[in-house]
């Protein structure tokens, strides 16, 4: 169809969390998963022709007791936007498999990263 498949979108923002994952401290050695991703949104601008020329910019928007959101801006050459997302992330126990507390630490770390969370259009 000549542009990127709409679930690759999501695969940009994974790529964008499980890097902001790496310098929070949570990937050493391999991936120790301590949170799942609750939900996810993209919203498509413009398709992505020249997937080669692209840029995923993560950020945090919110930090709540047991879970943050993370916003992305998918975007090209000369600021061009192509899509805007948000995950939920939710603390997990994987032993319990039970959500939990977001750790201080964390939440120290994620607030260095806090940013303003996006708009989206108004669906409904």
């Amino acid at each position: 169809m000549g542009h990127v498949n709409n679930a690759t979108y999501f695969q940009y923002m994974e790529t964008g969390r499980v890097e902001l994952a790496r310098r929070l401290g949570l990937v050493k050695g391999g991936f120790r998963g301590s949170f799942i991703v609750a939900s996810a949104r993209c919203e498509f601008k413009k398709p992505i022709r020249d997937e080669r020329r692209i840029t995923v910019t993560t950020w945090v928007s919110r930090i709540g007791d047991r879970s943050w959101d993370l916003d992305y801006s998918i975007h090209g050459p000369r600021q061009v936007e192509y899509a805007v997302g948000r995950t939920t992330q939710v603390a997990y126990d994987y032993k319990t498999r039970s959500a939990v507390q977001v750790a201080g630490k964390l939440k120290r770390k994620l607030a260095r990263h806090l940013g303003t969370p996006l708009k989206f259009r108004e669906t409904g």
